[in-house]
């Protein structure tokens, strides 16, 4: 059975949900469908846990300046990465919560978990859900590219999504690449671990 919509937003990214938010409150019944984790990379492996983890790290650098402040802090500064990571991982998750709680709540939408798979122009679906919607709204995201670069195959790396897994500080780290997230992930790491 197929469930007719006017719109159908893919994912719940950045601009999914004020574009889902908009819909409604035109009046159009939409649906929304996250694959995954509500917010997307900003939410879960990009913008907020990084910043998050960056002003940790400001407080270490910080910290160890206390002196030229005139504070003496009386014992060496002592990073905790699994007390870092699980304030992150918080911060992350009421962020997620707040999303999926707002998308589930928004009057004429309907909010489906799962992977939507284009059957036929305009139609798609999600689990056993067959969903069609004249406007469909692709909002996927992104991922990590991971280089063909000889010898990365023979050893452990991280990707920006399996970084924000690190209880640890590395003892070192190169980033490759550019993007925002690889440069947040520099900073992170750098200020920690700055004696």
């Amino acid at each position: 059975m197929t469930t007719k919509f006017d719109a159908n937003v893919i994912g719940t990214g950045q601009s999914g949900p004020p574009l889902a938010d908009r819909l409604t409150r035109e009046g159009l019944k939409t649906a929304i469908v996250e694959r995954k984790h509500a917010g997307g990379t900003c939410v879960n492996t990009g913008c907020i846990p990084t910043k998050t983890l960056v002003a940790s790290a400001y407080v270490a650098h910080m910290a160890r300046r206390a002196a030229e402040y005139g504070v003496d802090g009386g014992r060496k500064i002592k990073v905790d990465m699994k007390r870092v990571r699980a304030r992150k991982d918080a911060i992350v998750r009421r962020s997620r919560t707040g999303i999926a709680g707002w998308m589930k709540d928004l009057p004429n939408a309907t909010f489906y978990r799962g992977h939507a798979r284009f059957e036929v122009p305009h139609r798609v679906r999600v689990n056993g859900d067959l969903l069609e919607a004249d406007r469909i709204f692709i909002n996927t995201g992104g991922r990590a590219l991971v280089p063909d670069m000889p010898g990365l195959s023979e050893i452990d790396y991280l990707t920006n999504s399996s970084m924000m897994a690190v209880d640890f500080l590395p003892e070192h780290l190169i980033v490759i690449g550019g993007s925002y997230i690889g440069l947040d992930s520099r900073r992170c790491t750098s200020a920690s671990a700055a004696k």
